[in-house]
């Protein structure tokens, strides 16, 4: 039987997602080994080619797309939960050209967003998602590119939202805001691509039921958020496009990809956007 490797992030909304296929049912086929890192890992990861089936930032993904194709469910979109910039009280979005900028990674959907935004290359300090908001907080860089739960966090840290990249997004394209994918490599062929969509979508439906044991699981791998905040956190991420990215959805992708390939961000491909 086919082990496949399949790489997620610790956050609530991935945890939630695919506690099932760790912890539940591991006869069924296929069989999943699951490794958990950050995003820009998993990003870094997918260049690499290292796993069978990924999450990844979609801005990432454009960079895989001769290797990988999208499956239709695991993705994180919505409204209302895209990146947001934030900084110390007295900053403006005026001093943004100049001022340092702490971000999460090169390849993530917000670092596409931001350049979009602002047409131009941002300068930005590379560090994990969780240090960036310290870091804003402590005068190391003047804005902070947040991700995650730190739309949640950001007043404890008395800092405030200057740019929400996901509301300037949705009214600009009028489309969800396409965060993060499930890619699975293209040479695994069709069959294996639906039934791995389908154990994801079996997985998500065991959270759905409320099980305890997907409870223990997310808790395992967020130990120190509070239980508000992870709560909100697959309230915000984890939707209908969880299960199917839908027309909608994969408009949204489309669109998003297209916009990074006509700023020069990304080489155009023309191999199909999904597994099947």
């Amino acid at each position: 039987m086919k082990t496949i490797r399949i790489s997620y992030s610790t956050c609530p909304n991935d945890t939630y997602i695919f506690a099932g296929l760790s912890t539940h049912e591991k006869e069924s086929f296929p069989a999943f080994e699951p490794v958990l890192a950050d995003v820009e890992t998993l990003n870094g990861w997918a260049l690499e080619r290292r796993m069978d089936v990924t999450k990844l930032s979609f801005f990432a993904f454009g960079r895989v797309r001769e290797h990988y194709a999208l499956l239709n469910s695991g993705s994180a979109l919505g409204r209302g939960c895209g990146p947001i910039l934030v900084s110390r009280g007295g900053t403006d979005l005026k001093d943004l050209e100049h001022g340092t900028i702490a971000a999460p990674g090169n390849l993530t959907t917000a670092r596409l967003l931001l350049t979009l935004y602002l047409g131009y290359e941002p300068q930005l300090q590379q560090m994990v998602f969780s240090e960036i908001m310290p870091s804003v907080r402590d005068g190391k860089a003047d804005f902070g590119l947040v991700i995650h739960e730190g739309r949640f966090t950001l007043d404890a840290y008395g800092l405030q939202s200057v740019l929400d990249l996901g509301q300037w997004w949705e009214e600009e394209s009028g489309l969800p805001i396409p965060l993060g994918g499930i890619a699975i490599r293209r040479d695994l062929g069709e069959s294996t691509a639906r039934a791995v969509d389908k154990r994801i979508r079996k997985s998500l439906s065991l959270a759905q039921s409320g099980s305890s044991m997907v409870e223990d699981y997310i808790l395992s791998h967020a130990q120190e958020m509070a239980p508000s905040v992870i709560q909100q956190h697959i309230d915000l991420y984890v939707n209908h496009f969880s299960r199917d990215l839908g027309d909608e959805g994969r408009k949204a992708v489309r669109v998003l990809l297209d916009r990074a390939e006509g700023a020069g961000l990304l080489k155009p491909c023309a191999l199909p956007l999904m597994a099947y």
